[in-house]
């Protein structure tokens, strides 16, 4: 299933070395279910919002995959799940839960690229 990246994983971001050579399947947008929570030096996409989030997918291998999850904390930090893309389509994300980011600001245009704007 392809994962959907939504912060300092896309290209031209901090850690987007990490998908090394996972294939890019092009920019999408979530279903408007979500919110983005701004945890300073990353976001957290987060289930019971109204929000598109804007990201990129990728298709990694499962070495990848497993790397990622070392590096996003999963399952203690971020789960891994699958969500809904915008026109029905799912895929795999890493996603917080609404507790976890309770009292963070969120990036109300669901772009973490446009956070300073």
């Amino acid at each position: 299933m392809p994962l959907f990246v939504y912060g300092t994983l896309m290209r031209g971001e901090r850690s987007h070395a990490l998908l090394g050579r996972a294939r890019c399947l092009g920019v999408a947008r979530t279903a408007a279910s979500f919110e983005l929570a701004h945890l300073g030096a990353y976001p957290a996409l987060v289930r019971e919002g109204s929000v598109a989030v804007v990201g990129e997918l990728y298709d990694p291998d499962g070495e990848t995959l497993a790397a990622l999850d070392l590096y996003e904390g999963c399952p203690e930090l971020f789960r891994r799940e699958s969500i809904e893309l915008d026109g029905g389509a799912r895929c795999e994300a890493y996603l917080m839960l609404p507790r976890q980011v309770r009292e963070r600001p969120r990036i109300t245009s669901g772009d973490w690229r446009t956070r300073g704007r």
